[in-house]
């Protein structure tokens, strides 16, 4: 081989090193921004997720006030449904809006899931303590939050039954048949824009 044959070929090693270079940095600037673009996206959706669900629990830090909204009520009765139970806090006297914002609010949750999930039942017995309950909250928190809030538990439980119930814990998820299938269905519509008049009347009469 001549000179130039070893310089062409030098010339060929010299030019595949620097492209190699090139490429490999520019996939570890991608892999750098895409990860930078994944980290961000995680981070976004862990923030979503985490408001979501402690939304409707915000009562229970010791530290934090009470969250009283239509998403908390909504979180509430979501996080309850992946318990597999519904909502129930022990009976702590008579009702009273000097009792704590937080016993309140989880009465407030039960009573609103019992009266619309009493779809074969007579309504005006579970609506009662509903509205005694939501009557307490709505001057210990004001009329709106506290109208808001149960609208926000009657709407999740009336969505998990006609969805299928897809959020149930375990084996049971999505087995219940949505709406407008299957003789086990209960269908809670009807129920529910009754159970909606007493919250709105609720707050009316406060």
């Amino acid at each position: 081989m001549t000179a130039a044959d070893w310089s062409a070929i030098a010339e060929w090693v010299i030019a595949g090193s620097v492209l190699y270079a090139v490429v490999h940095w520019a996939w570890r600037q991608r892999q750098a921004v895409s990860g930078w673009f994944t980290r961000r996206w995680r981070k976004s959706v862990t923030t979503v997720l985490h408001s979501e669900v402690t939304a409707g629990a915000a009562w229970q830090a010791v530290s934090q006030t009470p969250e009283v909204s239509m998403e908390s009520g909504i979180a509430f009765a979501r996080t309850t449904v992946g318990t597999g139970h519904p909502p129930y806090t022990p009976t702590q006297g008579r009702v009273s809006p000097d009792q704590p914002l937080d016993y309140l609010l989880a009465k407030t949750a039960e009573t609103v899931w019992d009266a619309v999930a009493s779809a074969q039942s007579e309504l005006e017995p579970y609506l009662l303590p509903l509205r005694n309950y939501l009557t307490a909250l709505a001057e210990k928190a004001g009329v709106s939050p506290a109208r808001d809030f149960a609208l926000g538990v009657l709407t999740e439980r009336v969505r998990q039954e006609e969805d299928g119930w897809p959020d149930a814990p375990g084996d049971r998820m999505g087995q219940r048949t949505a709406h407008g299938t299957g003789e086990d269905h209960l269908c809670l519509l009807p129920r529910k824009h009754q159970v909606e008049d007493a919250i709105y009347d609720s707050g009316e009469r406060t």
